[in-house]
C-alpha cells in the first residue's frame, strides 16, 4: 500500500542520522528503564532521557532488537544501554504469568507525536494558496434560492466534479501576509462539512453546475463557500520524523489555527516557510523571542521592544540576543506556508514570534 511505502521510506531517512557525529547527551536524572504506557509518543519517551527529544531516532539507531522504533506498544519495557559509546534503548516485552495461555491484543503502536492533535489538520485543508483561490469553485445555492444549508440538503456547486470523490465545504478566513515583505501567502480556510456529488434522480448535472448532497456538517454552509477536494489521508505518514533545517532559514509564526491567544505545546501554527523554501514534513525549527533594542544615553538606558524603530532612527546601540522558547515540527506543507506543531514551549508564545532552522 502507498501508506506503507511512504512510512518505510521515511523510516529509512530516520536511520541516516548516523552521519551526525555528536554523542547524545542524556539528562542528569534520566531513568535506566521505562515502561511504555497508553498515550505515550516517541517524543514523550525521548524527553525522559534527552534534553533534545527531536533526536529520538538516534536512541534506536543500529539496535537489532528494535528494527522499527515506531513498533513499540504499551507494556513494553525500554532499557538504556550503550553501544560504541552511544546511548541506545532496547526493548523487552512485558510478560504476564498466567496458568492458562491466552492471546492478548497489543493494540496500536505508539506514534511519534499525538496524532489526535493533528488529525483534523491532516484530513482537511486549512489554507488555500493564492493561485488556487482565483479559480476555486463556489457553492451557488439551490432551486429556491436558500442562503443557508445543513446536512441532508441538496445544493448546486459551480463547475463539474468527480462522482467518486469526497469534497469539503470551506469558508474563507483571514489573509496570511509575510511580516517583512507583506507578500500575500494564502488565506485561512474554515471547514464547514463534507459533501459529494448528488445521486438523487431529481437533480441534473450540466457543464456549468453540479448538484451535491450535504453529508455531514460542522456548521451551516452558505452561498459563496468553497467546494474543494478532501486531502487523501492515506498518503500522509503516521510517523513524523524530525528533519534538520539550516539555521540560515529564518521566518515567523503567522497565526495559531485553533485561534489560541497564548500559543503553547501541541498548538498548530502557520509559519511563513513552505515548499519553495525546501521545507518538508518533519522540518524542525527553534521558536525565538526577539531581544529588545537598547539605546544608551548619558542619563538613562532605554529599551524598545520594536528593534526596527531604533534601527530606522540610526541611534540603536545594540540589540539583545533572541531568547529560545521552544521548538516546532512541520507536519503539513504548502507552497508558501506550512503548518507546524509546537513540540515544546517554556513560555506562552504569540503570533509573529520568530523561527529559525534547527540543525542537529
Amino acid at each position: 500500500m502507498k501508506f506503507k511505502r511512504i512510512t518505510s521510506l521515511l523510516l529509512g531517512v530516520a536511520f541516516s542520522f548516523v552521519a551526525f557525529a555528536d554523542t547524545l547527551v542524556l539528562k542528569e536524572d534520566h531513568p535506566e528503564t521505562y515502561t511504555v504506557v497508553k498515550g505515550d509518543t516517541l517524543w514523550d519517551i525521548s524527553e525522559h532521557f534527552l534534553n533534545t527529544p527531536w533526536l529520538w531516532p538516534r536512541l534506536w539507531q543500529a539496535n537489532n532488537q528494535v528494527e522499527n522504533p515506531h513498533l513499540i506498544y504499551p507494556g513494553d519495557v525500554l532499557t538504556l544501554i550503550w553501544v560504541n559509546g552511544e546511548p541506545q534503548l532496547t526493548r523487552k516485552k512485558l510478560k504476564k504469568l498466567s496458568p492458562i495461555p491466552r492471546l492478548e491484543e497489543k493494540g496500536e503502536p505508539i506514534p511519534t507525536i499525538p496524532l489526535a492533535v493533528i488529525s483534523a489538520f491532516l484530513s482537511k485543508d486549512h489554507i488555500i494558496e493564492p493561485k488556487l483561490l482565483v479559480a476555486a469553485p463556489r457553492l451557488l445555492g439551490d432551486a429556491i434560492g436558500s442562503p443557508r444549508f445543513f446536512a441532508g440538503d441538496i445544493f448546486y456547486g459551480q463547475g463539474q466534479y468527480d462522482k467518486n470523490k469526497l469534497y469539503g465545504i470551506y469558508r474563507l478566513g483571514d489573509d496570511f501576509h509575510d511580516p517583512k515583505t507583506d507578500e500575500f501567502l494564502g488565506k485561512e480556510l474554515t471547514f464547514i462539512g463534507h459533501t459529494e456529488v448528488s445521486k438523487s434522480p431529481n437533480v441534473t448535472t450540466t457543464d456549468k453546475v453540479t448538484p451535491f448532497d450535504f453529508l455531514k456538517s460542522a456548521r451551516e454552509a452558505r452561498q459563496g463557500d468553497l467546494i474543494l477536494p478532501i486531502p487523501e489521508h492515506e498518503t500522509l505518514p503516521a510517523y513524523f520524523l524530525p528533519q534538520p533545517v539550516s539555521s540560515d532559514v529564518k521566518g515567523h509564526i503567522l497565526a495559531a489555527l485553533n485561534n489560541a491567544v497564548a500559543i503553547g505545546r501541541w498548538d498548530a501554527v502557520v509559519i511563513n516557510k513552505g515548499k519553495r523554501d525546501n521545507i518538508q514534513i518533519g522540518s524542525m525549527f527553534s521558536i525565538l523571542r526577539s531581544g529588545p533594542a537598547v539605546l544608551v544615553s548619558e542619563s538613562k538606558i532605554v529599551y524598545q521592544e520594536d528593534a526596527s524603530r531604533f534601527e530606522q532612527m540610526g541611534d540603536a546601540d545594540l540589540v539583545l540576543p533572541a531568547e529560545r522558547l521552544g521548538e516546532l515540527m512541520v507536519f503539513k506543507v504548502y507552497e508558501k506556508v506550512s503548518i507546524g506543531l509546537v513540540m515544546r514551549s517554556s513560555d506562552a508564545l504569540g503570533a509573529k514570534y520568530e523561527i529559525q532552522g534547527l540543525e542537529f
